[in-house]
C-alpha cells in the first residue's frame, strides 16, 4: 500500500514529521517493559546497573527504532528510497548495538540470580550457537541487506505490511545474532577473547560497507516500482531524480553502517577492559587467599630454629617458592 509523505521534506519536518506505527510501537514496548522490570527486579537485589547501559538499551536501542519506524524516517520511507535504506541500516545496526550494550542477558542473570533461566538455556542451544557463529552471523548480516536491495524482498516490503514487519523483525534478530555476542563474553568459544572479538568488530565495520557500495554503483534501477518513483511523487521530491535517489541510498547504508563502526568498537574494546580488570580481581582474591592459608604455619617457627640462621627455601616467602607464581613476583633461589 502506497503512503507518500504528506509533504515536501525540510528541515522543519525532521522534528515535526510523525505518524503512528503499530509495528514500531508494539516492538518498542515489548523491549522496554520487560528490561524496565529487570531493572526493578535487580535493584531490589542489592544490584545497581550502570546508568550508561540502561541509556543505551533506552536511547540507542529502543529510541532509534521508534524514530525511525514513527519519526520522520517512517513518514518519508515510501517518498525516498535513501529514506527507506536509512531505516533498513539503522534497524539492522544501530538498534541492536544500542540493545547488545544494555546487556540485557547479565541483567536477567542479576535480576533472578540465575543464569539458567529459560532465555539463556535457548541462548546455549546448538541452533543459536550455530547462528552466532561469527562466520555465520555475518553472512547472515551482510546477505540480508544485501537481498533487501537485490531481490523483490525489499520492494515486496515497502507494499506489504506483513512483509514489511517481517523485514523489521529480520534485521533486528539477526543484527543481535552477531553484535550480543561480539559484546559478551560467555556466548562465543573460548578461542574469542576479547582481542578477538575486537577484530571481528573491525571485520563487521569493514564487510557493512559492502551493501552500501553495491546500491551506489548499480546501474540499473534496483525498485523500478518504488512508490516515490511515481508521478504523483514528483511534488513531494524537490526534483531529486531515481538515479541520485539510489545513489544516495546506498549512501545511506554506507554512511550508517560507517558512523556505528567506531563506537561498536570503543564498545568491545571498554568490554575488554572490564574483562581485564575483573581477571585481575580474582587473581588478587586467589593469592590473597593463598597467602592467608599460608600466614598461620609461617608465624610458629619450628623448635630449634633460630632468627640468626641462614634463610632457606622453606623460609623463603610462598610467592617466591610457589612454582606458579615464581616467575612473576621474583625468580625462586635454587
Amino acid at each position: 500500500m502506497t503512503d507518500l509523505a504528506p509533504g515536501p521534506l525540510s528541515s522543519w519536518t525532521w522534528l515535526t514529521s510523525w505518524r503512528f506505527d503499530a509495528v514500531g510501537v508494539v516492538l518498542s514496548v515489548l523491549l522496554l517493559v520487560p528490561y524496565v522490570w529487570l531493572l526493578v527486579a535487580a535493584w531490589r537485589r542489592g544490584v545497581q546497573w550502570p546508568w550508561w547501559r540502561i541509556a543505551s538499551y533506552v536511547v540507542l536501542g529502543v529510541g532509534t527504532l521508534l524514530y525511525v519506524t514513527c519519526g520522520v524516517v517512517g513518514v518519508y520511507r515510501q517518498t525516498f528510497l535513501w529514506m527507506f535504506a536509512a531505516q533498513v541500516a539503522i534497524i539492522g545496526t544501530v538498534t541492536p548495538m544500542g540493545l547488545a550494550v544494555g546487556d540485557p542477558l547479565r541483567l536477567l542473570a542479576a535480576a533472578t540470580g540465575s543464569t539458567d533461566t529459560v532465555l539463556h538455556r535457548v541462548v546455549r542451544s546448538r541452533i543459536v550457537r550455530l547462528l552466532i557463529f561469527p562466520a555465520v552471523s555475518s553472512v547472515l548480516d551482510i546477505g540480508g541487506i544485501l537481498a533487501v536491495f537485490f531481490t523483490g524482498y525489499g520492494q515486496r516490503a515497502i507494499e506489504s505490511e506483513l512483509v514489511g514487519t517481517l523485514l523489521i523483525l529480520q534485521l533486528l534478530i539477526v543484527g543481535l545474532i552477531f553484535v550480543l555476542p561480539t559484546l559478551a563474553e560467555d556466548l562465543l568459544p573460548g578461542w574469542a577473547t576479547p582481542a578477538v572479538r575486537t577484530f571481528l568488530a573491525f571485520f563487521d565495520g569493514i564487510a557493512d560497507a559492502v551493501p552500501g557500495i553495491l546500491v551506489m554503483v548499480a546501474n540499473t534501477t534496483l525498485f523500478p516500482h518504488f512508490p516515490g518513483f511515481s508521478a504523483a511523487a514528483d511534488p513531494l521530491r524537490s526534483g531529486l531524480s531515481h538515479y541520485m535517489d539510489q545513489k544516495y541510498a546506498g549512501g545511506a547504508l554506507l554512511a550508517v553502517a560507517e558512523g556505528i563502526g567506531v563506537p561498536m568498537l570503543a564498545a568491545v574494546f571498554v568490554e575488554w577492559l572490564h574483562s581485564d580488570a575483573a581477571e585481575a580481581r580474582a587473581t588478587d582474591a586467589e593469592l590473597d587467599r593463598a597467602e592467608a592459608a599460608r600466614t598461620p604455619a609461617a608465624t610458629t617457627a619450628p623448635e630449634g630454629c633460630h632468627a640468626d640462621q641462614p634463610e632457606t627455601v622453606a623460609d623463603q616467602p610462598w610467592w617466591l617458592t610457589d612454582p606458579r607464581l615464581a616467575d612473576r613476583y621474583g625468580k625462586r633461589d635454587d
